[in-house]
Formats: C-alpha cells, sequence, structure tokens
C-alpha cells in the first residue's frame, strides 16, 4: 500500500459544501484511488489532500510510481477517484456531469505534459488556435491571440512551422502557449522539461514561471527536478511505503 504525505495540514471535512468565493483554485480532500491488479487491489492513493491557491506554483515531487501522475489526472477531472472529493474553482466535481467536467476543463484547465502532444498535421500557430475554436472563439480573434503568444514565447518566426520542424524546446513553448491561450485558472503540467537537455529545460521553466505569473495563473506540476521544484512557491511530496 502507499501512502502520501505533503507539506498541508489535512483539511476540515468539507463535503457537499461550495468553497466558491475563497482563494482555492483547486483542492483534493481525502482522496483514495484503488486499482485491480489480476485478483489484488492495488492501493496507489490513500487519504491525499493537497490545496493549490490563486496564482500559486506548487511543485509535486516523488520518486517514479508514487503516484504523481494519478494526482494530476484527478486534479484534471480526468479520472475518478476511488473516494474523497475534488474541488475546482469551488465546484465539487463529483456533482457535475461528464459534459459540466469537460467544460472547466476547457475554461479553467490548461495542460503541459512531458511529451508536447500538439497536433502533428497542424502549424505551432494552428496548435494553439485549436482550442479557442473549441471554445468558439472567432477564428480571427483565435489567430491574432495566437500568434501574440507564441510571439511572446520566442517563436515568431516559427509560427508555421509542424512539430517536427521544431526543436525540443520549441514544442515545448507552443504546449505552453497553448495551455495558457484560453485563460485557464490553473495549468497542470506533468514533468514540463524532462525531456529537455538541463539548459534548454532551464530555459523553457523561466519562461512558464514568467508567463503564469504574467498571466496570475495557477500551477501544479509534477517534477523529478528537485532544483525547478525549489523555484515553486511551495512543495508537496510524496512518500510511499510498499
Amino acid at each position: 500500500m502507499l501512502r502520501f504525505k505533503n507539506h498541508l495540514a489535512k483539511v476540515s471535512n468539507t463535503e457537499g459544501a461550495n468553497i466558491s468565493g475563497t482563494s482555492e483554485i483547486l483542492r483534493l480532500q481525502d482522496v483514495s484511488m484503488d486499482f485491480k491488479s489480476g485478483e489484488s487491489l492495488v492501493h496507489v492513493l490513500q487519504n491525499f489532500c493537497a490545496v493549490i491557491h490563486v496564482s500559486e506554483k506548487v511543485a509535486l515531487v516523488g520518486s517514479s510510481g508514487t503516484g504523481k501522475s494519478t494526482i494530476l489526472q484527478i486534479s484534471a477531472l480526468l479520472e475518478q477517484p476511488t473516494s474523497g472529493s475534488v474541488f475546482v474553482d469551488g465546484k465539487r466535481a463529483s456533482s457535475l456531469s461528464d459534459d459540466e467536467k469537460a467544460k472547466i476543463r476547457r475554461d479553467n484547465i490548461g495542460f503541459v505534459y512531458q511529451s508536447h502532444n500538439l497536433l502533428p498535421e497542424f502549424s505551432a500557430l494552428e496548435n494553439v488556435i485549436i482550442p479557442q475554436l473549441i471554445k468558439k472563439v472567432p477564428r480571427k480573434d483565435a489567430e491574432v491571440r495566437a500568434e501574440n503568444l507564441l510571439c511572446s514565447v520566442g517563436l515568431e518566426h516559427r509560427l508555421h512551422h509542424k512539430p517536427a520542424q521544431l526543436s525540443g524546446g520549441e514544442r515545448q513553448r507552443v504546449a505552453i502557449a497553448r495551455a495558457l491561450v484560453n485563460e485557464p485558472n490553473i495549468i497542470i503540467a506533468d514533468e514540463p522539461t524532462g525531456s529537455l537537455d538541463p539548459e534548454t529545460a532551464d530555459i523553457v521553466f523561466d519562461l512558464f514561471l514568467n508567463l503564469a505569473n504574467n498571466f496570475r495563473v495557477s500551477i501544479f506540476m509534477a517534477t523529478h527536478n528537485l532544483c525547478l521544484a525549489e523555484r515553486m512557491d511551495r512543495i508537496i511530496s510524496t512518500e510511499g511505503k510498499a
């Protein structure tokens, strides 16, 4: 069984409450996650708690296999925990329909992954335009905003290049622009610089933090890189015991 501890005191029970109007963007309350493995039940998370506030940058650190990605998937409403509650911007996710969860992901959450997850057949500009079109932003407005964001990450000369024509650092810059384009309240980032060499990782991470500060967006980021984690506002560590 894996047990997780973090730097936050355990929160009081607010099951069913609405925390709208507070400074909290994300709350995980007593979250547990179990998986079936053959005839066995694997306890991946047990009573995990965390709170992320407005504009706060929080790193989630721990060794491989200790559930960091699962925590992020639950935070992004992509996985349903076995028990416990998830609040995003004051709304308890378990009371929401799938369509309502999808709308929260579209409007309130940005994503940056270790693998950039860009659409390979589309240009950098198109990859940043598409999330806006899903949100029903007019095409012309979406193009202007996408171009401005890509210029802000230093890709003004690479707008029409496809992912295969970009370096790893450039692809992550596009991914950061895409994550920010719909003005989310929080970005969920899973090892966003893990596939980059140290020098490029440092440059991309500087850019990521500066843009997040400019947009006043929160970050919840899993990373193995303690040097990067220490540059965040706070660290939540996972400690697993077999």
